[in-house]
């Protein structure tokens, strides 16, 4: 009786846990602040690229600047970005200028000298649809 009782503690835990860390996991979707810093069409209009800032996570918190760019159909999904892969306050003084329809060049510098941030936030998405991306990493302060 005692196993039972044990296994079904087990599984009714396990389950709670599962639920558990399934909620709000998506909650930065409505909690989010987002302010728009900059935001331009491609010269055909198929894509637009934002320049944006968000800020959320409730007492934790996190901020960051980063840039999106998306076909103009789709709304502006905060966690879609160019710069790096995480949430971390790295990039600053963000700028994106379309060459032409299927050229975009993102302007942009390290917030820090940190080399934790610059480890962890080196990537950028060197294509998107149909649009090639280049990147000028300006000086830091």
């Amino acid at each position: 009786m005692k196993l039972v009782n044990a296994t079904t503690s087990f599984v009714i835990l396990t389950l709670a846990t599962t639920f558990l860390a399934g909620c709000g996991n998506d909650d930065w979707k409505t909690t989010d602040e987002i302010e728009i810093l900059s935001e331009s069409k491609s010269p055909d209009g198929k894509y637009i690229v934002t320049v944006f800032s968000c800020s959320g996570g409730g007492a934790a918190g996190y901020t960051y600047t980063n840039v999106n760019l998306r076909e103009a159909s789709e709304p502006l999904n905060q966690r879609d970005f160019l710069l790096g892969e995480h949430l971390w306050r790295s990039f600053a003084d963000i700028s994106a200028n379309w060459k032409d329809s299927a050229t975009l060049e993102v302007v942009y510098r390290w917030a820090s000298n940190h080399p934790e941030h610059k480890a962890k936030n080196g990537r950028t998405v060197s294509k998107k649809g149909d649009v090639k991306i280049s990147y000028v990493l300006l000086p830091t302060d």
